[in-house]
């Protein structure tokens, strides 16, 4: 039976991968933390674009918008949907594919403007072709890195480029490992540690991960 890791913790997993979890298949741990910063409500927006939930938590619990919501992703839509009563107006359905899907949005957009909550890491793919004057960029929170050690595994699985970067400030991948990257921007960076990548996840990614691990497991 293959030994799995994957970059989320447990409360972020759906029910099959929670199974593999209970079953002592996979390892889940998130190999960042969030850390909210100071930062002033904005004002004189249209678009709110939420890339994560960690940046609608920071965000939504201290400024009161009326602005059209957008996410990066089916499950931060889910989520953002839920826990604040929001009404989605754009999903990017294809998160992985992140360059096709900042095209999208902007045709979406339409010359309106827009707010991105963010990390200091962000890497600013839907916001870096919008035209100054069109957009707010807001840093919210920081992104930190923990200092954990990972057995080894048969598999791997990395949930973003931040996660990565963490995971080889004290880690390794066995040669043999099979590797799956969260989408393109993740691959991206699994390439620039010279990490071969086996699959790619591309649109709503648990269920695309179950899917795929019944191959292995």
């Amino acid at each position: 039976m293959s030994r799995v890791f994957i970059s989320k913790d447990p409360e972020d997993l759906q029910e099959g991968l929670h199974f593999l979890l209970q079953n002592g298949i996979l390892e889940a741990r998130s190999l960042i933390e969030f850390k909210g910063q100071s930062f002033e409500c904005p004002t004189n927006y249209d678009i709110l674009f939420i890339a994560s939930i960690h940046a609608a938590s920071f965000f939504l619990s201290k400024c009161h918008t009326t602005a059209l919501i957008a996410c990066a992703g089916v499950e931060t839509a889910k989520k953002v949907a839920e826990r604040y009563q929001k009404k989605i107006d754009f999903i990017a359905h294809q998160s992985g594919l992140p360059i096709e899907e900042a095209e999208r949005f902007n045709i979406w957009r339409d010359g309106r403007t827009v707010c991105f909550p963010s990390s200091q890491l962000s890497l600013g793919t839907y916001s870096k072709h919008i035209p100054e004057n069109e957009k707010i960029i807001m840093p919210v929170y920081q992104t930190q890195y923990k200092s954990l050690i990972i057995p080894e595994k048969d598999i791997y699985i990395f949930t973003s480029p931040s996660n990565v970067s963490a995971f080889f400030n004290n880690n390794q991948i066995p040669s043999n490992a099979k590797v799956v990257a969260w989408g393109r921007s993740t691959e991206q960076k699994l390439l620039e540690y010279q990490i071969s990548v086996t699959q790619v996840l591309k649109g709503q990614q648990q269920m695309e991960l179950l899917t795929w691990l019944s191959k292995y497991l």
